[in-house]
């Protein structure tokens, strides 16, 4: 069942069970939560993990800069904790831009309008660990740079210094690339790309050795170590990505390469502790695969690293079960290494090109606003309080600081047109095709667009200090009174349970919903029926029911688990290159419907698949078979696509190349109609592609119904 809402209406409030409580727990790490079968650290046995931090008094200095911007510092809610967490809990941003919004004019102003040092704004607000995105050599042969901060090691050190005199510990996050690096991209440093496959352990940790030395020499003690940045599909371009049907071989280079980074980190900085970060921090199937392979191949990492943006995956409850679930099994602690949420919808002409926006607010669970940046900060905390055992250990905020500043026509942005280029082929001869990026974060940092500090920005501190308790209350009724939903009889779905209200915390909240019986017992038969319900026990709400026998398993693939693996009752007949991972399970914010949409990509050449369900003993009848396809347009990637339909053994097809007009037309609708069944018949569905290098698209939303 798909469910789409009508937003927005009415002001009222109630009160809801949302508040959590206080709590006390130990603050020690390292040991096994005791859950099912641990997997442990095939690199012999685990260190207790506990960070120190050096107590630094410093003097508060101030610019002579005002802003006189006026935000509720007094009225911010951040109530406590479910649990105490521990005493040496990583309070963490990620403020890599620092030096690129300050260097073209990037000012920062403390809650009280004064220009202060941005280091020290974020410690008096709680800040107490630095994380820091390392490339290996951001730029050109021509010293053109790729943007994004441009993070060399010399640009890191001077951060990491200034984050030191405020004592501030430091990580290091390795990309082991010379621009971002993710689960989509993860290309080989220029660099290194006449070597081997084999010479590439030995240069990733002879450039760790090399490059934490430069950090030790220039007095920054590293704490952490992030050995790569979000490597769930693998690190080094075509020599380490997985494949995905030889787990075991994949697993055993990529543990090459991470036991060289942790072995040069060792060398260095040997009480320094090793992250291994995954992207996906909801998909608790992705993780304990993950970790199982490592821990078999001998991986002696330390800590667990997640991201979690609630606009991508918002799902609090499967974030705490993947947290839960991995620290038990590998008796290691967890951290959240990357969350954001925004403040504002605003753009800034020929500066910003928002990554947020407010259309993220349903998936997400939150309003834009400061209170709802604080209420997400505070809820993903609260996740790490309840991990068992106290094995939660610290979480980083990222980007707060990147100001949509610019400055003679070059801005604050993610990427030059050169890193792009690098991004994309592995290196800078296509950067015609592009131009420079803007700013891309600044609508989820912690500083308004002039530099003034948010109220948002002083969650950690208050967290710290046992929170600002308040009930938990319902200010809307809904994000909406009138609801749609697609009802399939055929998969005994019923009527939604629960409908969606906005707190005073500016949370988008679940609430149960009553429906009127007499309406409610109507909706057995196909046909669209309108049933009235009270929301949150008082509020009058409509549901705009169709009712439906689609024929069509599964139909939006959100029952397909937390993997990104295609698996029953979609079947994936064949792909090419063989072994190459191209059909997987997307949860970004590309869905048309629900939180998961089926998408294919492969780019690193030509590529060919076939997906499809088969559906037996089937009714007689008329039949329509819908479904939908977002794609970039045939002029941007070639894709040959067809839709087909056999029944028994005999098909009927339909060209989907027409529907590929652009990410930005949305979702367009496929139809096969009127097809014949007879009684009994046995149905595949499906959608095959050849597709050139780079294309992708889009698949939710499958529907087969007789007339």
């Amino acid at each position: 069942m798909k469910i789409r809402q009508i937003i927005p209406l009415l002001a009222l409030s109630s009160a809801i069970l949302l508040s959590g409580c206080n709590g006390d727990g130990p603050a020690t790490s390292g040991a096994s939560s005791g859950g099912e079968t641990n997997l442990s650290s095939g690199g012999g046995e685990s260190r207790e993990v506990t960070f120190d931090y050096e107590e630094v008094a410093f003097e508060n200095t101030y610019g002579e800069g005002t802003n006189d911007e006026s935000h509720d510092y007094d009225g911010l809610i951040v109530n406590p904790l479910t649990n105490a967490l521990r005493s040496d809990f990583a309070y963490g941003v990620d403020a890599s831009m620092i030096s690129e919004v300050e260097r073209l004019g990037g000012v920062f102003y403390n809650e009280e309008g004064r220009e202060q040092d941005i280091f020290q704004i974020l410690a008096n607000d709680g800040v107490n660990f630095f994380r820091v995105r390392l490339w290996n050599k951001p730029s050109d042969r021509f010293g053109r740079g790729f943007g994004g901060g441009n993070n060399d090691a010399a640009t890191d050190i001077e951060l990491c210094k200034r984050a030191q005199e405020v004592g501030m510990n430091i990580c290091v996050d390795f990309h082991y690339s010379d621009f971002w690096a993710d689960p989509d991209k993860q290309q080989i440093p220029q660099e290194w790309q006449a070597y081997d496959a084999e010479e590439i352990p030995d240069l990733l940790r002879d450039f760790t050795v090399e490059t934490l030395t430069s950090f030790k020499e220039a007095g920054v003690e590293v704490d952490a170590v992030q050995i790569g940045n979000e490597i769930n599909n693998g690190m080094m371009g075509r020599y380490g990505t997985i494949d995905w049907s030889d787990m075991d071989g994949s697993f055993e280079y990529i543990s090459s390469l991470l036991n060289s980074g942790i072995q040069g980190m060792k060398e260095v900085f040997p009480d320094a502790y090793s992250i291994i970060h995954l992207a996906n921090g909801t998909n608790a199937d992705e993780f304990e695969t993950y970790f199982s392979y490592l821990d078999q191949n001998g991986v002696p990492y330390d800590i667990v690293g997640a991201s979690y943006y609630p606009a991508l995956t918002g799902d609090l409850s499967r974030l705490q079960e993947n947290l839960d679930n991995i620290a038990a099994k590998t008796g290691h602690p967890v951290m959240v290494m990357e969350t954001s949420w925004g403040f504002t919808d605003d753009y800034v002409d020929g500066v910003t090109a928002n990554s947020y926006s407010a259309e993220d607010e349903d998936t997400g669970g939150y309003l834009t606003s400061e209170q709802a940046q604080a209420t997400s900060l505070r809820d993903v905390l609260d996740v790490l309080s309840q991990v068992p055992d106290q094995m939660g250990l610290g979480c980083f905020y990222w980007e707060p600081c990147w100001l949509p500043v610019s400055q003679d026509g070059e801005v604050a942005g993610w990427a030059s047109k050169y890193g792009q280029s690098y991004a994309d082929y592995g290196d800078t001869s296509h950067n015609s095709l592009y131009t420079d990026g803007l700013a891309t974060w600044s609508n989820q940092g912690w500083f308004s667009y002039s530099g003034k500090e948010l109220a948002s920005a002083k969650v950690y501190r208050l967290v710290q200090e046992g929170g600002v308790n308040a009930t938990e209350e319902v200010s809307l009724a809904a994000r909406a009174t009138t609801y749609e939903a697609t009802i399939n009889l055929a998969a005994d779905e019923t009527l939604p349970a629960t409908g969606r209200v906005v707190t005073n915390l500016d949370a988008i909240r679940d609430a149960p919903v009553v429906w009127d019986e007499e309406e409610a017992a109507a909706c057995v038969e196909v046909g669209e029926y309108v049933v009235h319900g009270l929301l949150d026990g008082r509020y009058e709400v409509t549901l705009n029911a169709e009712c439906i026998e689609n024929y069509i398993v599964d139909p939006g693939f959100e029952l397909q688990g937390g993997n990104d693996s295609v698996k029953d009752p979609w079947t994936i007949r064949s792909v090419s290159p063989e072994g190459a991972k191209i059909v997987k399970l997307d949860r970004k914010s590309d869905t048309r419907t629900g939180t998961t949409d089926l998408n294919w990509y492969y780019g690193a050449g030509d590529f060919s698949f076939d997906f499809y369900q088969t559906i037996e003993n089937m009714p007689a009848g008329t039949y329509d078979l819908t479904t939908y396809l977002l794609a970039p347009s045939q002029s941007d990637f070639a894709q040959e696509l067809t839709l087909y339909v056999s029944i028994d053994g005999t098909e009927t097809t339909l060209d989907l190349s027409p529907l590929c007009v652009g990410w930005g037309r949305g979702y367009q609708e496929a139809n096969l109609l009127g097809l014949q069944i007879s009684e009994g018949a046995t149905l595949e569905v499906g959608i095959r592609g050849e597709c050139a290098s780079a294309a992708w698209a889009h698949n939710d939303d499958w529907k087969l119904v007789r007339r």
